[in-house]
């Protein structure tokens, strides 16, 4: 995965390596390893948060990314969410009497309301009818959508039976 290898070390050979051959006992060496202990967690610690943010760093807000970063958190095995693009409609500009311009009303609809859920957002989240989203899990998946997304982006998360 990673290309550099500057970030990978092994500490158990490097106190093989650096002791003198005549010193190189079983007992030295456990003596050495336990008292580097706390630096091997502390690199292990270093590698886990350097890989989640390699993994931030190559994603973004583009919509195959972000359906990604969802279905790597959410739906591992069978990467069922999707996003479809929001649903606009056109204004139509009524202007008062007193400014005098022309008033041009072609066909008007009438829109119920949920033919209007949909409108004015600008993609929607599309989870599977059988995942069922707790309130912490939604909370999540909101401030994930929300660390990714341009700021200007709006959404809605909805199941494919709604």
């Amino acid at each position: 995965m990673s290309r550099y290898k500057i970030y990978e070390t092994d500490f158990n050979r490097q106190i093989s390596l650096l002791l003198p051959t005549f010193k190189r006992k079983t007992k030295i060496v456990n003596y050495l390893k336990s008292l580097i202990k706390p630096l091997v967690e502390l690199y292990q610690t270093f590698q886990k948060f350097r890989s989640e943010t390699l993994y931030k760093i190559n994603h973004n807000g583009q919509v195959v990314y972000l359906q990604k970063v969802l279905n790597d958190r959410f739906d591992k095995t069978l990467r069922r969410i999707y996003i479809s693009d929001g649903l606009f409609n056109n204004p139509t500009y009524v202007y008062p009497y007193e400014d005098q311009k022309d008033i041009f009303l072609n066909t008007q609809y009438i829109f119920n309301q949920t033919e209007l859920e949909f409108k004015d957002v600008d993609f929607v989240v599309v989870l599977p009818s059988d995942i069922t989203v707790s309130d912490e899990e939604n909370i999540r998946m909101r401030s994930l959508i929300n660390y990714y997304k341009l700021a200007s982006k709006t959404y809605k998360i909805t199941t494919e039976n709604e």
